[in-house]
């Protein structure tokens, strides 16, 4: 199961919600939905389908460690494989990315923006942060009152492999949180 598939169960003490809990969290779910909202208009408004406009970014954002493959974009979108191809396929048509084969290994079939990608991509991006500018500090303020209301014991324990480095970090950011509690 990928760790995005997993559900935490949460430990016994902290099965029991208030009403302030559940306002919060419909409040940080409802402040993601309308940001969503906007991303999807703003999409449709350039002639993309929102998850097309996901893949090119994802595209942009994966390719600073290299070009994605197929499979790494599908990873990424939480996607299956066959779906990453038919969007990157009609992307293709439309002239805003291309398949190109990796020289170290010609199998491996890596995405790449185009300019004509790059310039609706960017165009994109710029609307996005300006929303974000709008709509960003009522996110940040509705994710910190939801996570002022999380019990300490009910923070998941690290995932299995975890590195002690990352431990520290999360109880780094622990440490921060409740300063602010």
């Amino acid at each position: 199961m990928d760790s995005a598939d997993e559900i935490h169960s949460p430990p016994a003490a902290a099965l029991e919600l208030t009403g302030p809990d559940f306002r919060a969290l419909g409040e940080y779910r409802y402040q993601i939905r309308r940001f969503l909202h906007f991303s999807e208009r703003a999409a449709r408004a350039e002639g993309l389908e929102p998850q097309q406009h996901q893949l090119m970014l994802a595209v942009k954002a994966l390719s600073v460690s290299g070009e994605p493959t197929i499979g790494k974009l599908a990873e990424n979108l939480l996607i299956r494989h066959h779906s990453a191809v038919g969007l990157v396929d009609r992307l293709e048509d439309r002239g805003f990315v291309e398949r190109v084969r990796s020289e170290a290994d010609r199998r491996q079939v890596r995405v790449r923006l185009t300019p004509e990608g790059e310039a609706k991509l960017s165009h994109l991006a710029l609307a996005h942060r300006a929303e974000l500018r709008v709509s960003g500090p009522m996110l940040v303020e509705v994710l910190h009152a939801l996570l002022e209301r999380l019990p300490a014991e009910s923070i998941a324990p690290p995932a299995d492999g975890e590195a002690p480095a990352q431990q520290e970090e999360e109880k780094d950011v622990l440490s921060v949180q409740n300063r602010h509690a």
